[in-house]
């Protein structure tokens, strides 16, 4: 399994990929982005760009893409964590 096919929002990688590719500069990607709702320097696209790659080069075990997966659930469905929302 792995990771890359399990990444949220990866359209927003893609949008980020299709931008660069078409030699747009990563600041205005990134402004571009923070227009979006995401909050990203210049420097963080280029590094999720050249990282997207990296994660589809080694495959892992699916036992510990379950653990992080079921980590992730535990984490959401703890109504004793404080709520982002009520700051």
């Amino acid at each position: 399994m792995y990771i890359k096919e399990h990444l949220i929002r990866t359209e927003n990688i893609k949008i980020m990929q299709t931008l660069h590719a078409a030699g747009i500069d990563h600041k205005v990607i990134a402004t571009f982005m923070c227009c979006e709702g995401i909050a990203i320097q210049a420097q963080e696209v280029s590094t999720v760009l050249n990282q997207y790659d990296a994660l589809g080069s080694k495959k892992i075990p699916s036992k510990k893409v379950k653990a992080l997966i079921y980590a992730k659930q535990l984490g959401e469905d703890d109504e004793t964590l404080p709520c982002p929302a009520a700051y």
